[in-house]
């Protein structure tokens, strides 16, 4: 049974509450770690799970979960503390234990900890810190700001007769695009609820954001200057968040496989994201796919390809993100899961790949969520059109859909719901790690003094222990290393490379038509042996280790 509730977003006192907790409780399982502090003061709790009987974290493969690299995107947090949760409240039920016995979990559940903060505490939003940039002060334009006092920065809609917009016929909470031959009626401009800062008159146009820095583009790969790549950084890592991510992710070779937690629009996005799919290589996409056809069996949700189909532009797409950085520099497979499914949700279909939308469509997809929102949320998702005296622009209304827990992020009655079927999917990706197993183990004697060790060695998991094809075109994962502790007298070293160990993924073999077709497989099994001298009755011991898929330590006891 969970320990924690999942109807509400947590701040950073009751994050850090209820991870203590649950460290607390579960001593022998888990680990809390603080990977960095904020320049607030507050710590980004990692935590680390796995059964250390049968092995160290570090000796195990890994898999590594992270929400909230964008300040507002917390139902990532949530389905992060989820896991957490279901890992270790949950650790009698069988198959959470033989997870915990064969693998390593590495959870972040908050990347930034002042952003969110601000985001769970104030009406503001923002994208990740609350740090000015890329100027040093406010610039002009309109601030947004909650100017009613009712806890939400939502939209100002004022009359003009030179505006875009009309109330639609169908719904009057809802604001449609005014018809390119329309001059006859009330017409409106519409902004967010806020003050003009350093105004001079004229046409209020909003200022660019205060706190314009984005996490998820300050990572080495495919990183662009400002000009090209909004919100990226003075320079790659040069944040206090992701150089903490980043050193963290790298020392600790053992992380096969990730998952980043963002909303929203409930779609999976699978890598590369640089660039077009058909330039990856063939092993890494049909890997890429399958495990996404298990995220789509749990969550619901398409699984895409980031640069293909989830950027509207392939000339513009967006630079310097964590799972490239993974996957581009690392080799490992990483997954962005866009949480929350508020079109979908509402009746909207096809909505990924994405489509350019006329003004006739977008206004029946928002009747849509506005008839969802009247029934789902009995109508407490949108708070309408209510004037105020705006102390510069005059008569104006304030309404509009609540971002924070409607669009942006699942309402908290749907959130429990979220976290559940995206722990099944994380839980199921974990399992196509990496991971050696010695198939056979014998000690031959070949005469008074010398014996034959000989182990066959398999990978037992899904993903080769080079994790894709990437990784060996960039050289970024070591060999298999082999070394007996024992006297070799065969001339060959007593420790060895091995090389790499096939998986699943990438064997040949189909069913077309009716009928199975093989092939030449790649190796997934290896036969290691020394000669060695020893004495009867001794036990020797062999390491077998790998980056990727574990370390195995085993005793061997010649016996004749």
């Amino acid at each position: 049974m969970l320990t924690w509730t999942y109807d509400h977003y947590y701040t950073y006192e009751e994050l850090t509450q209820a991870l203590k907790v649950l460290a607390e409780e579960h001593p022998k399982l888990s680990k809390l770690i603080s990977i960095g502090v904020s320049p607030e003061g507050r710590h980004q709790w990692l935590m680390q799970i796995t059964d250390e009987s049968t092995g160290t974290a570090e000796s195990k493969p890994a898999y590594y979960i992270d929400g909230n690299h964008h300040a507002g995107e917390v139902t990532g947090s949530m389905v992060a503390l989820h896991t957490i949760d279901h890992l270790l409240s949950e650790s009698e039920i069988p198959e959470v234990a033989s997870l915990l016995k064969r693998y390593t979990f590495y959870i972040l559940p908050r990347v930034s900890p002042d952003g969110s903060e601000v985001y769970l505490t104030t009406p503001d939003m923002l994208r990740s810190a609350p740090r000015m940039y890329p100027e040093p002060e406010l610039q002009p334009g309109l601030i947004p700001q909650d100017l009613n006092g009712d806890g939400h920065i939502l939209l100002m809609r004022v009359k003009n007769a030179h505006g875009e917009w009309k109330v639609s016929p169908q719904d009057s909470r809802l604001m449609i695009k005014r018809h390119p031959d329309e001059e006859e009626g009330d017409f409106y401009r519409v902004f967010q609820e806020g003050l003009l800062h350093d105004w001079q008159g004229g046409e209020p146009e909003p200022a660019p954001a205060k706190w314009g820095l984005d996490l998820n583009r300050n990572y080495p790969c495919q990183w662009g200057v400002e000009s090209k790549q909004a919100g990226a950084g003075a320079y790659p890592l040069s944040e206090p968040e992701t150089r903490a991510v980043a050193d963290f992710v790298l020392s600790h070779p053992n992380i096969g496989s990730a998952s980043t937690l963002h909303t929203t629009g409930g779609v999976i996005l699978r890598p590369p994201g640089i660039k077009p799919e058909k330039q990856a290589p063939k092993l890494d996409v049909a890997i890429f796919k399958a495990i996404g056809e298990m995220a789509t069996e749990e969550t619901g949700y398409p699984c895409i390809n980031i640069y293909d189909e989830f950027f509207s532009d392939p000339n513009s797409f967006s630079s310097g993100a964590f799972d490239d950085w993974l996957y581009g520099h690392l080799g490992i497979p990483a997954y962005t899961i866009e949480l929350w499914d508020l079109a979908n949700r509402s009746g909207i279909k096809d909505i990924w790949p994405r489509k350019d939308k006329t003004d006739k469509v977008l206004e029946e997809d928002n009747v849509k969520i506005m008839a969802w929102n009247d029934s789902a949320l009995e109508g407490k998702g949108f708070v309408n059109w209510t004037p105020f005296q705006h102390p510069q622009l005059g008569e104006v209304e304030i309404g509009g859909f609540l971002t924070k827990t409607v669009v942006q992020n699942c309402p908290p009655a749907f959130l429990h719901q979220e976290c559940e079927k995206t722990t099944r999917f994380m839980l199921r990706h974990a399992k196509t790690l990496p991971r050696l197993v010695a198939d056979e183990i014998k000690a031959e004697k070949v005469d008074q003094q010398t014996w034959r060790v000989s182990i066959k060695l398999s990978n037992a998991g899904y993903l080769p222990t080079h994790l894709t094809q990437e990784a060996v075109n960039m050289k970024t994962i070591k060999e298999i290393v082999a070394e007996i502790q024992a006297n070799v007298v065969d001339g060959a070293p007593a420790k060895r490379k091995v090389g790499h160990l096939a998986g699943r993924a990438g064997r040949s073999g189909k069913f077309e038509s009716g009928g199975f077709r093989g092939g030449k497989d790649p190796v997934f099994s290896k036969q290691v042996q020394w000669l060695i001298q020893a004495q009867a009755g001794e036990t020797v011991t062999v390491k077998i280790s790998s980056h990727k898929a574990g370390t195995l330590v085993i005793p061997v006891t010649l016996t004749e």
